[in-house]
């Protein structure tokens, strides 16, 4: 290889190295812009869970959160999988669909009163 093909070989590495490298640096300029914009939209979204949690915890507090017992718990697990909990039909099967109201009175009475307490 004579002298003038070593440089326009070099010349030409050196052409598409400086190529590669143009290339390079718009893709991390683009990386750089998708991460802003991830970065960003992430503490917008922090934000609003934030705000979304105080909205909870104040409806939560206006509402007075009524709390069970952790044996009103069970009773009202038992309920809703189908079985009654009142004094009258204790253990027995609730139809489809069906209410009871003694069943309710069983989990739910005296709530109000425990947390005046």
């Amino acid at each position: 290889m004579n002298d003038d093909q070593q440089r326009n070989s070099i010349y030409d590495s050196l052409g598409k190295l400086s190529n590669q490298l143009g290339e390079m640096t718009s893709e991390l300029a683009d990386l750089k812009t998708q991460l802003n914009n991830v970065l960003a939209q992430n503490a917008e979204l922090t934000i609003e869970n934030n705000h979304l949690q105080q909205a909870i915890k104040k409806l939560r507090d206006q509402r007075g959160e009524q709390q069970l017992s952790t044996g009103r718990r069970t009773l009202n697990e038992l309920y809703h999988q189908g079985f009654h909990v009142c004094r009258k039909h204790f253990g027995e099967r609730l139809a489809p669909h069906e209410s009871c109201i003694f069943c309710d009175e069983a989990i739910f009475s005296g709530i109000n009163d425990q947390q005046k307490q």
